[in-house]
């Protein structure tokens, strides 16, 4: 023990800047693995606040993969706040790129996650992108370097809320819910997302909250939801004079697109969903005159706004897709290689005039990386599907749903 104290000393003490209250951190986080032994160096200052005075920690660096699993390793980042250090992210992450803050913009987050967070295989890239809220001090959710802010729910937090931190409202709702499954004589189970935050639903700038969440299940005495109340999800939102209630549904599968202002609540018609990030999914819209959120339209595909990267999966999709495709007729393969070649070079096009440009670099390792994603035979299906969705994207209101424009019924 006495030498992995001295280990852990003498690598905490290689970055003589690291703030005492951030160094006391890591030490615990350590010192809670049963940590023998760390490397000279788990911290890199970076710039996310106005100081400057901040720090990402890699946990990859002890060489220990307790810290990692098929989500990638575990990073964290303290940022400078009331005159010391906030946690300001913590889980592990497959990739991450923090854009410094510079005069006249926030530092940008850019993560892939696990899959399992955007409804999708461990296999499939989750791409997530946080901008800094200085005012708040915290990271929010933006539309990621695809063009997609189409979050399924439960939402992602950056960091875990601790319970002692809710709302009185927030904390009634979750009694309620409590209450009326014990009454049923059930027992809820929880889990980790009694609650998180959500970014505004009602257009007052105010981070909004949601309660409850598809793994939220009131379950009998011989363990099954049969006959048991369902729990659904309830909406809460800022109102000038508090919090209230504003939206009580049985459906928990439910997702928040940010690609509007205010952001919109939406139920994933989970049936058609079929393991798909984007799916069918029928929106809410805040009504002032009622303050609830009342049902508005539903959307075949979300709302995306394409980008460089966008149009390189694009390519590289349909170009897997129309590689595992067999034709019996000649004339029908002709014909099929024709219109694969338009939207190779429409895309290509696309992506050479989407701002900002992907570097050189940035092209060639995704391209590898996307390439190496869609070549697996497993991957077929969501190659066919994102292709289906690139002609979607190319069409634009003229092609009234998806239904009618793609294979996917």
């Amino acid at each position: 023990m006495a030498s992995a104290t001295l280990a852990l000393a003498l690598a905490l003490s290689a970055c003589a800047a690291l703030p005492p209250d951030v160094s006391q951190s890591v030490r615990q986080s350590l010192d809670g693995m049963g940590h023998g032994g760390v490397p000279a160096r788990l911290a890199t200052r970076v710039s996310v606040t106005p100081s400057g005075d901040d720090w990402m920690i890699d946990y990859e660096k002890t060489g220990d993969f307790n810290w990692c699993g098929t989500g990638g390793c575990t990073r964290e980042l303290y940022v400078a706040r009331d005159g010391g250090h906030r946690l300001a992210f913590r889980e592990q992450v497959i990739d991450w790129r923090l854009r410094s803050a510079s005069p006249g913009s926030p530092a940008v987050l850019d993560i892939d996650i696990h899959g399992v967070i955007c409804e999708a295989d461990g296999s499939q890239p989750c791409l997530r992108r946080y901008v800094w809220n200085e005012a708040a001090g915290r990271l929010d959710e933006a539309v990621n370097r695809e063009g997609f802010g189409y979050l399924v729910g439960p939402l992602f937090q950056p960091v875990p809320i601790d319970e002692d931190l809710y709302p009185g409202v927030v904390m009634a709702e979750i009694a309620r819910r409590n209450e009326l499954c014990h009454a049923a004589g059930g027992f809820l189970d929880a889990g980790e997302y009694s609650a998180v935050t959500s970014p505004d639903l009602n257009g007052d700038g105010q981070r909004d909250w949601i309660v409850g969440s598809k793994y939220t299940d009131c379950a009998s005495a011989r363990g099954t939801t049969e006959g048991m109340p369902k729990m659904g999800l309830s909406i809460v939102v800022t109102q000038p004079d508090g919090l209230s209630v504003a939206l009580r549904v049985d459906n928990a599968a439910y997702a928040i697109d940010i690609t509007r202002q205010p952001a919109r609540f939406g139920l994933r018609d989970e049936p058609a969903c079929l393991g798909r990030p984007t799916c069918p999914t029928r929106y809410f819209i805040w009504e002032p005159s009622s303050q609830t959120l009342v049902e508005g339209e539903t959307d075949w595909i979300p709302d995306a706004v394409p980008t460089a990267e966008t149009w390189l999966d694009c390519s590289v999709a349909t170009t897997s897709s129309a590689r595992a495709r067999t034709l019996e007729a000649r004339a029908d393969r002709e014909a099929q290689e024709t219109i694969v070649h338009e939207l190779l070079a429409d895309y290509e096009t696309r992506m050479a005039n989407s701002l900002p440009r992907l570097s050189a670099a940035d092209e060639a390792e995704r391209r590898g990386a996307l390439n190496q994603r869609y070549d697996d035979p497993d991957e077929l299906e969501t190659a066919q599907w994102r292709s289906d969705a690139c002609i979607l994207w190319l069409e634009g209101p003229a092609c009234p749903s998806l239904c009618e424009c793609s294979s996917i019924r």
